[in-house]
């Protein structure tokens, strides 16, 4: 059956319509904005509904309503990323925010980080193509900037893709895989918040078909911590060593 794509609901009560100061800098910065849910779903579609509220992107977001690949919940995550990347660019978007219908933004997740967010989509890397708000990072190096890091990363809950990325993504067959092995933590060119400010919620998962721990997002958040740590480590001993590479002043 072919995906139904419908614009987001308002919540009762809430309004997008006066952001908060700091996400009225970002959200003009993103072309699209795709939120991916199922059909049989209702209840995680309401929840992020809330969430989006909070944000100030309920009014902007589209839901992409999926129905379920009973087959092979692999291919129909893939499948449901290459069309949120697709659609972006059918409609000549330069930036393509996805988000999956589990995904709650942390507390962090405030004005201030909003405004670094911004930042980065003012002045990006030449070459970027994913930028995560939320992943499982698996390798990360430092960049100029303290709060954005250079990644290796699983999960596809909550990214930033540029028009690169999006033909990238679309490009891709799928083979078998989740869609964060096949694109996202292939990409050399993949960057992140720091800290990151998007988790996804403790419940079954339909497309892995399990059920996910209570406490699955605290590795998650360890291993940031961990990895943030070695790379700024990694970093402070580059600029000694070169410190004490160059050459002493001329004597007097």
């Amino acid at each position: 059956m072919p995906d139904i794509e419908e614009n987001g609901p308002k919540a009762p009560g809430k309004s997008s319509a006066t952001p908060p100061t700091g996400f009225a800098a970002l959200w003009p910065l993103v072309d699209a904005a795709h939120c991916i849910t199922l059909s049989t779903r209702p209840e995680r579609k309401a929840a992020l509904t809330d969430e989006l509220a909070a944000i100030g992107l309920l009014d902007r977001a589209i839901f992409l309503v999926q129905e379920p690949d009973r087959a092979d919940g692999k291919r129909g995550c893939f499948r449901a990323h290459q069309q949120s990347a697709r659609r972006a660019l059918e409609r000549g978007a330069n930036t393509c925010l996805t988000i999956e219908d589990d995904c709650f933004f942390t507390d962090g997740f405030g004005p201030h980080a909003a405004a670094r967010v911004a930042r980065f989509l003012r002045e990006p890397p030449a070459a970027w193509q994913i930028f995560f708000l939320g992943h499982f990072p698996r390798k990360m190096e430092c960049t100029a900037a303290p709060d954005v890091v250079r990644v290796r990363s699983m999960d596809a809950h909550c990214y930033l893709l540029s028009a690169d990325g999006m033909r990238a993504l679309s490009a891709l067959e799928y083979r078998g895989d989740q869609v964060d092995v096949h694109f996202h933590y292939a990409c050399s060119s993949a960057y992140a918040l720091y800290p990151m400010v998007a988790l996804q919620r403790a419940s079954f998962s339909d497309t892995e078909g399990v059920q996910r721990a209570d406490d699955w997002n605290d590795d998650k958040l360890a291993r940031e911590r961990e990895l943030y740590r070695g790379c700024v480590g990694r970093a402070m001993l580059q600029r000694v060593a070169a410190a004490a590479a160059e050459p002493a002043p001329a004597a007097t």
